[in-house]
């Protein structure tokens, strides 16, 4: 969960599973608060990449290690 004092938003986790969705992607349960009043339920939606990316720092930040920044490419990509 998260919230933003100044603005009075707080996003959390529903206690859902994360799902597929038609198109293949991962759909993740939450919850939109404003001043602890409930606004709406949505999904954040990830590609296979995004879902990867968020679990291998997800994975880095449990474990205890130091989040490495992206290397840019020479066209201002990042590498993998």
């Amino acid at each position: 969960m998260t919230a933003n004092r100044a603005t009075g938003w707080r996003i959390e986790r529903l206690p859902k599973p994360v799902e597929r969705t038609n198109a293949g992607r991962f759909a993740v349960p939450l919850r939109l608060l404003r001043n602890g009043e409930h606004i709406d339920d949505t999904d954040l939606v990830l590609s296979g990449d995004e879902a990867e990316g968020l679990l291998g720092d997800l994975s880095r930040l449990l474990s205890g290690a130091t989040p490495t920044p992206p290397t840019l490419d020479t066209v201002g990509g990042t590498l993998p």
